[in-house]
């Protein structure tokens, strides 16, 4: 091959790639730039689609022309750093300006080359705008409520802690002001959620307005706000901002053209002088809230000492949650006895709280918490399950049989999943129900008698004795007992207490066990405290017995070692 043709063969091989790399960058999916004592000399289609503007109108152009006013003296010091040499390659953001003004958020990397014996400067940009939006909305839905635009409440959180460490350090008083807005569940009911949503907002934005640039404005959720005020001298100025918040709400808010009056209710805990912690002044605000709503509501009210037994009622509420995972529910036993021959025929299983600091709580100081936080049935159903299986226990080591009597609330016997969890339990147990003893009250049974005839049908097939606690304090009727598929009535220990002094209690006790047997059901005292009430509900034919005078409620090693080696 003759050195002219090698010489073509090269020459069209460096056109060829001088061809596919300038197809590289004009297509490039990133701007491509190169700037020459200060002006664009080359810019590909994708950086003039960036900025706006066709390629022609760039190529002279300042690299400042393109960029936010705020951020040129920093874009400037860059290219001057490069260009004098104290940078061969830079990278750094700035705001850039499209030519419609729009913000662009722009990623440059730039390298600094010698173009006909001067320095050049040749790079590459990218347009973050998306992400960094994207970066603002997630930063945004982070630390703000989307409906109300105020902070949520993890700012409000961290702030309020902020705030009262930087009191603690430099004697600043805070107060925490909660908001309640009063009947809110019946606007959502009436009107529905999106009005309900549109009522949230308009109230946050007018409360908004009457706060000092100061004080934090979050939304705790639902229909509750929080203001934090900080370094305040004197009550007065709380005060007044309770009262503009409260004469604010005199004036209607006009939803859906229906005009609303929103009444409040606010709740005030102050630092240093309802506590020194976070959660402590929470729950003493809770507690204030609580208060001005239970005095009528559409007032403020500020926390007060008289209000400790409402702090610990709030804080046993919210550890009752956890109680059981936690392993601090017990079952204790109070035996039962056959009246004539003293013979051990079973317990009841009563429930205990071992709490860590409070120490063992008996049934009246938590069981109406639980009713209230929704978490009585899952105490019921509990005792049951530990019933069962100590049973399956003592079946195991070959103990004495004995009946365990349990009783099952309200709340356990009308929920949903009452009988699917009995099912449950006659999979896992089966002829251990018998040995089971549910305690029902007449109020129960009364309160829908086609449902609780229905249900105690269902639990009689599957085996569980039921029995009716409390007896002849409801108003249950001859005809009621006839139709109840019960075993066993047990007559309340108030007609029991005053057995030998009130003749009228020794009549309906009599009563109550002469018709208990008309009627084929046994009959059992409840709080027998001493041998003469004892010898009385002898002569009267009662067949069972419990009470103080044998023994009050003890722990299951306490009950097994006292009755059952015994």
């Amino acid at each position: 091959m003759d050195r002219e043709k090698k010489n073509r063969i090269f020459h069209d091989g460096l056109l060829d790639s001088d061809e596919k790399f300038r197809v590289l960058v004009e297509h490039a999916v990133i701007g491509t730039y190169i700037i020459r004592n200060g002006h664009f000399t080359y810019v590909n289609e994708r950086f003039a689609e960036i900025f706006g503007y066709s390629r022609e109108e760039l190529i002279g152009k300042s690299n400042l022309d393109l960029t936010h006013p705020d951020d040129r003296e920093k874009t400037a010091e860059k290219i001057r750093q490069r260009v004098e040499g104290m940078a061969e390659s830079i990278e750094y953001s700035f705001r850039g300006l499209t030519k419609t003004g729009e913000i662009k958020y722009i990623r440059v990397y730039g390298s600094v080359f010698h173009y006909e014996g001067e320095r050049a400067i040749i790079g590459t940009l990218i347009d973050e705008t998306e992400m960094v939006e994207a970066r603002k909305e997630l930063q945004k839905l982070a630390n703000y409520d989307s409906l109300t635009g105020l902070f949520n409440r993890r700012v409000f959180q961290l702030e309020f802690e902020r705030a009262i460490e930087l009191g603690k350090r430099r004697g600043h008083r805070v107060a925490l002001i909660l908001i309640d807005l009063d009947n809110f569940k019946r606007i959502n009911d009436s009107l529905g959620h999106k009005m309900g949503d549109e009522v949230l907002h308009q109230l946050s934005q007018r409360i908004k307005k009457l706060l000092r640039v100061s004080d934090l404005f979050a939304r705790m959720g639902g229909d509750e706000f929080a203001i934090i005020v900080e370094d305040f001298y004197d009550l007065n100025e709380i005060a007044h901002i309770l009262r503009k918040i409260q004469k604010s709400m005199k004036e209607s808010i006009a939803v859906d053209h229906i005009a609303l009056r929103l009444n409040l209710s606010l709740g005030i805990a102050l630092f240093p002088e309802h506590g020194k912690e976070a959660d402590t002044l929470q729950k003493a605000a809770d507690i204030a809230l609580y208060e001005a709503k239970k005095q009528g509501k559409n007032r403020y009210a500020f926390f007060a000492r008289n209000s400790d037994t409402l702090l610990t009622k709030l804080r046993l509420e919210t550890e009752l949650s956890t109680a059981v995972e936690q392993g601090e529910i017990q079952m204790y036993l109070q035996p039962q006895f056959d009246t004539q021959t003293h013979t051990l025929l079973g317990a009841e299983a009563l429930i205990r709280w071992a709490h860590p600091r409070e120490g063992l709580l008996y049934p009246k100081e938590f069981l109406s918490l639980a009713g209230e936080a929704g978490e009585l049935y899952k105490l019921d159903l509990f005792i049951l399950k530990q019933a069962l299986v100590q049973l399956q226990r003592w079946h195991r080591d070959k103990k004495d049989e004995i009946q365990l009597s349990v009783n099952v609330s309200n709340a356990l016997f009308h929920h949903q999943e009452f009988l699917l969890e009995m099912r449950k339990l006659y999979d896992t147990f089966g002829a251990l129900l018998c040995q089971i003893e549910l305690e029902l009250t007449e109020e129960i049974l009364l309160e829908n008698e086609i449902h609780a005839n229905h249900i105690i049908h269902a639990l009689k097939v599957m085996g569980f004795k039921l029995s009716i606690d409390d007896f002849g304090t409801g108003y249950s009727s001859l005809s009621h007992l006839k139709k109840l598929q019960v075993d066993k009535i047990k007559i309340d220990r108030s007609f029991i207490k005053e057995l030998i002094l009130d003749s009228q209690d020794h009549i309906i006790v009599e009563a109550i066990i002469v018709m208990g047997h008309a009627l084929g059901l046994e009959v059992l005292a409840e709080g027998v405290e001493t041998e003469k009430q004892l010898d009385i509900l002898k002569d009267m034919g009662c067949d069972s017995i419990q009470g103080f005078y044998f023994s009050q409620g003890i722990p299951l090693n306490l009950f097994e070692q006292k009755w059952m080696e015994a």
